[in-house]
Order: structure tokens, then C-alpha cells, then sequence
């Protein structure tokens, strides 16, 4: 999972509260996403994208851009 979703936040300055507050996502989801624990589902990309006003395909890319970053 990237971490992309951590920096930009971070970037941001914006505590994961504050962004489960503009999501209506639960902090502790955010916390296991970041994590890697979990994948977020489309909605939740969708909402996390637009919240840190950022293309979602950059903050979730697809799993075969992944694999070529990593090279």
C-alpha cells in the first residue's frame, strides 16, 4: 500500500481526526488504511481524494504502477 496517503496529509498538516471529520471516514479506518492493513473501497478513495484535493489515481495508484515505482 503507498504511503502517499500519510504525506499528503502530513503535508497538509491535517490530523487524521480532521480528515475522518471532512470524510465522514472513522479515524480508526484511516489509521488501518495509512497502515496497510486495509484497502480503502472506491467510496473511501473518492472522499480522500477530494478531501486532500488530489487525483485519486495518484494517491491510490493502480497495483501494476505499483510494481514498476518499485523498480
Amino acid at each position: 500500500m503507498s504511503n502517499r496517503l500519510r504525506e499528503i496529509r502530513f503535508q497538509r498538516n491535517l490530523p487524521q481526526i480532521q480528515l475522518a471529520l471532512k470524510t465522514k471516514i472513522h479515524f480508526s479506518t484511516l489509521s488501518r488504511i495509512e497502515h496497510g492493513y486495509i484497502k480503502p473501497t472506491p467510496e473511501q478513495k473518492k472522499k480522500l481524494a477530494k478531501a486532500l484535493n488530489v487525483d485519486e489515481d495518484w494517491l491510490f495508484p493502480p497495483e501494476n504502477e505499483k510494481s514498476v515505482e518499485n523498480k
